[in-house]
């Protein structure tokens, strides 16, 4: 199921702190799991759920790839809205 942040009344049963969630995608897994991961780490998990990308999560096995795909989250997040308009940030 896709929440998005902006539906406070969905978002609130998960316990998430808004600030959180504005920075960047949860993913809660489904129980008994029921961890919850953020950004980049969740990818992996993500891939590994969605019919026909299983494969592609093993390229996050690699070492050195996860801490990339961090970084990487992190820029591309600090930046989305820019991104999405075609601003640019200094």
């Amino acid at each position: 199921m896709l929440v998005p942040f902006q539906d406070q009344a969905s978002v609130a049963a998960f316990g998430i702190p808004l600030p959180a969630l504005a920075a960047a995608m949860h993913l809660v897994l489904p129980p008994p799991d029921g961890r919850v991961l953020a950004g980049a780490d969740a990818v992996p998990e993500l891939l590994r759920l969605l019919l026909g990308k299983r494969w592609l999560a093993w390229g996050f096995r690699i070492p050195g790839v996860m801490p990339l795909a961090r970084r990487l989250y992190a820029w591309v997040a600090r930046r989305r809205r820019c991104l999405v308009r075609g601003y640019r940030v200094d």
